[in-house]
């Protein structure tokens, strides 16, 4: 007769309901977004080239971990199980980052983005932001936008430590208990901060932005290179397991450092997005204070 499965830990049932609650939220959000557009409503499509900027970045990046970099595998692993995940990510994450790209054009094209733009409103600019006709004043660009919407979302990691408490590791040594929590509500409320202040147009969030991203990078950078990796990585796997519960299968830690490296690229593109639209941020930031 064939066992049942356990039942999960409790931190794990509640973070596994926590998720599906989020997504459900994001759903239900997607279907006003949804109606939004048939309706011919601007923040709609807004909305859409924001989640569409999302959803192709992150797949993408995904895309080149899957074809680049040596999957993790556990020794007593079968030997096609690997080309079995590279294979099932490439669909997960391909279709995305499909539509992605077609939404990003079909609703940054000119003639459909008239459409959603309102009889007293004037021309759209280049991100596909309505432009008052009285004004040719600078707009921020839909990168910045999709930036800002991330990392306010992303804050919400917040809540991580109260099912996982992981130690956070900093420039190759790791900060446990209630300090290591401080840090990462220091951390994900900062981050907060930067996320809000670049949707409105505070000169202030891109320095934070700037910083966060540029202290991660180079926290990523010497932990990832000091002897200490391994022990740390298998610390952090050890915490995240107790509280699963069962076991799970061992990978080697070049490995995982190796796959790790990827991780870094999230802050590099980061970077290079602030430092490239920077003079139009400030310039539109500039803008809006003048007319206040």
């Amino acid at each position: 007769m064939r066992q049942a499965n356990p039942p999960l830990p409790p931190f794990a049932a509640a973070f596994a309901e926590g998720t599906v609650a989020f997504i459900m939220a994001l759903g239900i959000y997607g279907a006003f977004s949804g109606v939004g557009l048939l309706r011919l409503k601007n923040w709609a499509r807004i909305s859409t080239l924001v989640w569409a900027g999302i959803t192709v970045v992150f797949s993408a990046l995904a895309l080149v971990v899957v074809a680049f970099v040596p999957f993790p595998t556990s020794p007593n692993a079968p030997p096609n199980l690997g080309g079995i995940v590279r294979a099932t990510v490439l669909i997960f994450y391909g279709l995305p980052l499909a539509i992605g790209i077609w939404w990003l054009i079909l609703f940054n094209r000119q003639s459909v983005a008239n459409q959603f733009v309102q009889p007293t409103s004037g021309p759209l600019d280049g991100s596909g932001f309505p432009e008052p006709i009285s004004a040719s004043k600078p707009t921020v660009p839909l990168p910045i936008t999709v930036l800002g919407v991330f990392l306010s979302i992303s804050s919400f990691s917040v809540i991580f430590p109260l099912f996982f408490p992981v130690p956070v590791i900093l420039f190759g040594h790791a900060i446990r208990g209630a300090a290591g929590t401080a840090v990462w509500v220091g951390f994900c409320l900062a981050t907060l901060a930067a996320g809000t202040g670049l949707l409105r147009l505070k000169p202030w969030s891109y320095v934070l932005a700037l910083g966060i991203q540029l202290f991660w990078l180079l926290s990523g950078i010497v932990t990832l290179t000091s002897g200490n990796y391994p022990a740390l990585i298998h610390e952090a796997l050890s915490s995240m397991q107790a509280r699963l519960g069962g076991q799970y299968p061992e990978y080697p830690a070049e490995q995982l450092r190796t796959f790790s490296y990827v991780s870094l690229s999230g802050p590099v593109l980061i970077l290079g997005l602030l430092m490239y639209y920077r003079s139009r941020f400030l310039k539109a930031s500039a803008s809006k204070t003048e007319a206040a």
